[in-house]
């Protein structure tokens, strides 16, 4: 997911996974609008392990600012 830092208002990019076997996600996170999956793999990245509420309010405020 590419969008807007929901506090800081620069580009980011967010990759969303689920966690098998419980009603949470990984979430990763780092600046810039990256596509490549290499680029990916070589970015600074916070991970974050959220519910599915914390989740889909993150998704709303990245939008929101995209």
């Amino acid at each position: 997911m590419h969008g807007m830092h929901p506090m800081r208002g620069y580009p980011v990019t967010c990759r969303i996974t689920p966690v098998s076997g419980r009603a949470t996600f990984l979430v990763e996170s780092a600046d810039g609008q990256i596509d490549d999956d290499d680029a990916w793999q070589y970015a600074t990245r916070e991970s974050l392990v959220l519910s599915v509420e914390q989740t889909l309010e993150l998704v709303e405020r990245v939008a929101r600012r995209a």
